[in-house]
C-alpha cells in the first residue's frame, strides 16, 4: 500500500512523521514524506529567525501543484499539524480533495485536541498516539475491511455524523516503537515549487539552511506529568487520566538510535532531546544514560524541556560529563498569582537556585536559554515588574526566549479566555498567530531591553531598573527618556559583537 505523509512544518525534523513512516515500512507498506520548509505561518515574526513578509497566495501557488503530483498514486495521505499551521493544513487538504480521490487523514496536538472541527476538512483523524492506529487503518483499507471500531480514530459515517472511538491506551514499552525514518528514500523538500531528493541536494548543506546545522532532535521520554494550564501537555493529560503520562525508552534504545544516526548522517555533531521534562528522570536513570552516551556516542547534546523543580547538581555532573552543552529552561513569570494560573508549582528561590546550579557549570553548558510569557490578559503590569526585576538577578551568561501567550484549544486557558471571553477572533487571536510576535507596550520593551543585555553578557543595574518602571519617574517622562539612551547603548554593544 502506498502512502504519504506532508509535514508543512518550518524544518525537516518532524519526528512524528518519521516515527509513523517507520512503523508502516516495517509492516511493508511503500511510504513518501514530503516536507515544506519555511512556512508562512513565521510571517509575522519580526524579531527572530524568520523575517521576510511572505505573500500566502503566493507561496501556496508555487507548492500546492507540486504536493499533488508527488501525492498520486496514494492510498492514504496524512499530514501532522499544530494548532499553528492549521490554515496550512487547510489549504493542502482542499488542494489535494480538489485534484485527488484518496482519503486523508491527519494527526498531531491540534486534531487531538479539536477532532470534531478537524473533520470538517479531513476523513480522518488520529487522536493521541498514533503508532498502532495507523497500522490498523492501513491495513483495513488495504483489504476493504470496516475501519469504523478502530480505536483513536474519528471519522463521519454515511449520515455526516461524527463517530468518535474510544482511545486505546498509551504505549508503556517506547522501545517497541522503530527509530525515526531518515533512510532518506521516497523523502522529499519542497522549496519555492521545486522539489528536491536525497540524490539532488546535499542533506548536510540543507540542514545548514533550515538552520539545524549539524543537529540531530530525538526523545527520551514521552509525557508530562506537570500539565501546565497554556500547554497541550494539559488537554493530553486529561485524555488519560488513569494512566502512567510519563514514559521513558530504555538507556540501550536510545543508545543505538544514536549510533545508527550516526552512521547514516556522519555530519550529525550535535544531539538535541526535545523531551518536555527530561530531567524528570531520576538520578540512576540519568547516571546511565550519561554514561553510556559518552562511551558510544560521545557528541555534545542539548535539554530542551527543563522544570525549575527538577535541576540538581548531581544529575547535571553526570550530563555535563557526557557532553551537555546547552539548556532550555521555562521560568515563564516570577509572580506567584501569574504561576498559579499556570500551574507552575515553584517557588522563586526553587527557580533561582536552578538558576545558579545551571551556571555552575558555566563552562561546560554554553547556551542557556530561559523561557517567559508575556501577553498574559489577566497578569497585571505590577507581576511583569516582578518578573523583570527577577530576571534582572539571575546569573549571566544566558538567552531570555520571549513568547506572547497563546491560549491552544484543549488548554485549560483556551477553555478560561473562552468563558470569559477574552477570545473575540478565534482564527486570527490563535491559528493565524506567531506566538513570537509581542506587542510593543513599555513594559514588554523593557523585556527586549533586558534580553539583549543578557545577550551580551551585562545586566541593567538595579537602580537604572527601579528608574524605568517607577511610575512616578514614567509619568514625568524620565523613565523613557532613561530607556531611550541605555537601548541606544545596548544595540551599539550588540552591533560591536
Amino acid at each position: 500500500m502506498k502512502i504519504t505523509f506532508i509535514s508543512p512544518y518550518s524544518t525537516i525534523t518532524n519526528i512524528g512523521i518519521r516515527i509513523i513512516s517507520a512503523v508502516l515500512k516495517k509492516e511493508g507498506h511503500k511510504v513518501k514524506l514530503i516536507f515544506i520548509p519555511g512556512n508562512p505561518y513565521t510571517k509575522k515574526n519580526k524579531r527572530y529567525l524568520f523575517t521576510a513578509k511572505i505573500n500566502i497566495e503566493e507561496y501556496y501557488a508555487k507548492n500546492l501543484d507540486l504536493i499533488v503530483d508527488l501525492a498520486k498514486g496514494s492510498d492514504l495521505i496524512g499530514i501532522s499539524l499544530v494548532t499553528n499551521i492549521l490554515k496550512d493544513a487547510i489549504k493542502i487538504t482542499q488542494k489535494l480533495k480538489n485534484n485527488l480521490k484518496v482519503p486523508i487523514i491527519w494527526g498531531g496536538p491540534h486534531p487531538t485536541a479539536e477532532p470534531e472541527k478537524c473533520l470538517e476538512y479531513a476523513d480522518f483523524i488520529c487522536q493521541g498516539e498514533g503508532e498502532e492506529t495507523i497500522v490498523e487503518l492501513a491495513k483495513n483499507i488495504e483489504l476493504k475491511e470496516n475501519y469504523k471500531n478502530i480505536q483513536n480514530l474519528s471519522f463521519k459515517n454515511e449520515n455526516g455524523e461524527i463517530i468518535k472511538n474510544p482511545l486505546r491506551p498509551l504505549i508503556q514499552d517506547l522501545d517497541v516503537i522503530p527509530f525515526q525514518d531518515y533512510d532518506l528514500e521516497d523523502q522529499y523538500i519542497i522549496i519555492d515549487g521545486k522539489s528536491y531528493e536525497k540524490t539532488e541536494i546535499d542533506l548536510k548543506a540543507f540542514f545548514d539552511t533550515l538552520f539545524l546545522g549539524n543537529e540531530y532532535q530525538t526523545y527520551v521520554t514521552r509525557g508530562c506529568p506537570r500539565g501546565c494550564s497554556y500547554c497541550f501537555n494539559s488537554n493530553f493529560n486529561k485524555l488519560y487520566p488513569n494512566q502512567n503520562i510519563f514514559r521513558r525508552r530504555s538507556v540501550d534504545n536510545i543508545i543505538n538510535e544514536l549510533i545508527q544516526i550516526k552512521k547514516s548522517l556522519p555530519f550529525i555533531s550535535a544531539i538535541t532531546i526535545i523531551d518536555d521534562n527530561f530531567l524528570e528522570l531520576n538520578d540512576d536513570y540519568i547516571e546511565e544514560f550519561s554514561r553510556k552516551y559518552k562511551k558510544y556516542i560521545n557528541l555534545s547534546f542539548a535539554l530542551n524541556g527543563v522544570h525549575p523543580s527538577t535541576v540538581s547538581r548531581k544529575k547535571l555532573e553526570y550530563l555535563t560529563n557526557a557532553g551537555l552543552s546547552g539548556i532550555r529552561m521555562g521560568i515563564q513569570s516570577a509572580s506567584e498569582r501569574t504561576k498559579k494560573l499556570y500551574k507552575r508549582y515553584y517557588s522563586n528561590s526553587q527557580a533561582k537556585e536552578a538558576c545558579k546550579i545551571i551556571n555552575e557549570f558555566k563552562d561546560k553548558i554554553k547556551i542557556v536559554h530561559y523561557d517567559v510569557i508575556l501577553e498574559n490578559p489577566w497578569e497585571t503590569e505590577q507581576d511583569l515588574i516582578k518578573t523583570l526585576i527577577f530576571l534582572n538577578k539571575l546569573p549571566l551568561p544566558h538567552i531570555l526566549v520571549l513568547f506572547s501567550l497563546t491560549f491552544f484549544p484543549g488548554t485549560e486557558l483556551y477553555d478560561l479566555a473562552k468563558k470569559e471571553g477574552i477570545i473575540k477572533e478565534e482564527v486570527e487571536e490563535i491559528y493565524e498567530k506567531c506566538y513570537w510576535e509581542i506587542s510593543p507596550t513599555y513594559v514588554n520593551k523593557l523585556f527586549f531591553l533586558l534580553s539583549d543585555y543578557a545577550i551580551v553578557n551585562k545586566k541593567i543595574h538595579p537602580i537604572i531598573m527601579s528608574i524605568l518602571v517607577n511610575r512616578f519617574f514614567r509619568k514625568i517622562g524620565l523613565s523613557s527618556l532613561l530607556y531611550y539612551f541605555i537601548r541606544m547603548g545596548a544595540q551599539e554593544i550588540i552591533e560591536l559583537r
